[in-house]
């Protein structure tokens, strides 16, 4: 897991939004959509863009930080 800080998120959000994913607050609660066409189906899909997603949330922990998948480090290189 990749455990972030306030500065950590906002770094992260930069790099990471683009017209198929998106980065966004929801209160203290990191919300990550990512364009998926199934995501009409699922019951965590989400309408954004113009399109079906995939909505991730992930909240805040008791130190102060959000603990993000393996899969985002790509966005830190």
């Amino acid at each position: 897991m990749l455990t972030l800080n306030l500065e950590g998120i906002k770094v992260f959000s930069k790099k990471f939004n683009s017209n198929t994913r998106d980065c966004f607050w929801n209160n203290y609660e990191l919300q990550i959509w990512e364009k998926n066409i199934n995501g009409y189906f699922r019951k965590d899909g989400s309408y954004k863009k113009n399109s079906w997603g995939v909505l991730q949330k992930i909240s805040i922990e008791e130190n102060g930080t959000w603990r993000l998948n393996k899969k985002y480090v790509k966005y830190f290189k």
